[in-house]
């Protein structure tokens, strides 16, 4: 049987993502203090789930097993390693910052270019100190100044070791998140102003971090991520579905980037699924054809609409997330595959797109889901952390080494070989 063989580009930048507080452990900030909060324990114990499965705390152990972690992703065969730094731990106390743990970071960045690894450093990925916290998080003002400090101080440690900078992850999320729907912290609902204010707030933030950045290193390669998923009306032939898909598209996605637009050097993108919305409740309306264990459609076609729309910035393409939660590693490699297809599709018509980064490296604590999502290439045991290969990482090693996908061959085929 004649499988096709999809090239990538010389120089496809292949790699996993991660994030500090997901993977280091025993990290003090806004999200562990909330973890353990009275309203949280009282809410989990009224849903009857295990308060174990939604604290973090030692989370993968990555902040000990760091070179472990990085001979995992060299055996990949990837070219890049996108991680954070922890603010917590670098600045604990307002205005004292933590050398020793800047050291470690210090550290990791240079065991990770031993390994001939590009680097890309997320400088916030949604947590934040408890003095940060305390003081109101991003609805206030100052925490701009605060984080301007920060990034002052880490690019002048760690810049020589970095060669992507992102400035803020999902910056959408934090404020939907945490001021609409109560989900993260600080779990606020329906805090219209409080999302507008801390909306402002980090595009500000955004747009300083990028001149700090240049200003103290002008070569610098500085963007921010966007949750970019590819909405649709349910109805193409309905004007108020089209405009429910229009206000969703603006008020998620592009506003942000049009306001960011001349301070961004790269666009890193982060796609994860997609939404059928109707201006009639449930409003979201999906065909829900197959679906991860989050209940997330499983829609790779769109990956290659969202990229064609990106295309209008002129700026080369990172994809910086793309993964699946999937426990028994079903739909892994195929996910990959079929999300690559579609990469190569929009590559193949003029997209500059130049580098994949499939997230995640390991199973880790996601979020306000705890550790029921298995998006890891590698699973991980919580009790001695022992990283256990699976086979959908078999086939990412053949992607990554072969700069290439095959069309036809199962993904039993192709998570096979040998390892």
């Amino acid at each position: 049987m004649n499988n096709k063989i999809l090239k990538f580009p010389e120089n496809f930048l292949w790699g996993v993502s991660t994030s500090a507080y997901q993977i280091e452990g025993n990290n003090i900030n806004d999200w562990s203090e909330w973890e353990k909060s009275e309203p949280r324990i009282k809410k989990l114990k009224l849903e009857n789930k295990n308060l174990e499965d939604y604290v973090c705390g030692p989370a993968c152990d990555s902040y000990n097993r760091y070179e472990e972690d990085l001979e995992l992703i060299k055996n990949l065969n990837c070219k890049a390693y996108r991680l954070s730094i922890e603010w917590a731990r670098v600045e604990p106390i307002k205005g004292e910052f933590n050398f020793a743990q800047i050291n470690h970071y210090k550290q990791i960045l240079q065991a990770t270019k031993k390994r001939n690894l590009q680097v890309v450093l997320t400088l916030w990925h949604w947590t934040n100190p408890v003095w940060i916290a305390q003081a109101g998080g991003w609805a206030n003002k100052k925490t701009i100044d605060y984080f301007i400090q920060y990034v002052e101080t880490i690019v002048k440690e760690l810049g020589q070791y970095v060669d992507f900078w992102i400035t803020l992850n999902e910056p959408i999320v934090h404020v939907g998140f945490g001021y609409l729907y109560g989900k993260f912290p600080p779990c606020k609902k329906y805090d219209l102003l409080g999302a507008i204010i801390v909306y402002k707030n980090l595009v500000k933030a955004h747009k300083l971090t990028y001149n700090k950045i240049h200003q103290i290193l002008s070569k610098s390669q500085v963007s921010f991520t966007s949750l970019t998923n590819y909405f649709e009306p349910a109805s193409q032939a309905n004007p108020l579905d089209r405009l429910a898909v229009a206000f969703a598209k603006y008020f998620y996605q592009e506003n942000f980037f049009d306001q960011v637009a001349q301070y961004i050097d790269f666009v890193a993108l982060d796609y994860y699924f997609h939404n059928r919305f109707s201006w009639l409740p449930p409003f979201k309306v999906n065909l829900n054809k197959k679906i991860n264990d989050m209940g997330w459609e499983i829609y790779p076609a769109g990956i290659y609409h969202v990229l064609k729309s990106l295309s209008k910035f002129k700026k080369p393409i990172y994809i910086t997330e793309n993964g699946i939660a999937d426990i028994g590693d079903n739909q892994r490699t195929e996910f990959i595959i079929d999300h690559l297809k579609y990469v190569h599709q929009a590559i193949s018509e003029g997209v500059d797109v130049r580098g994949y980064f499939y997230w995640s490296l390991l199973d880790n604590f996601e979020w306000a889901d705890g550790w029921l999502p298995k998006f890891g290439l590698y699973a991980v045991d919580r009790k001695t952390f022992k990283r256990m290969a699976r086979p959908s990482a078999k086939a990412y090693v053949e992607i990554c080494k072969n700069n290439e996908i095959i069309m036809g061959l199962s993904p039993n085929a192709l998570s096979s070989r040998k390892f």
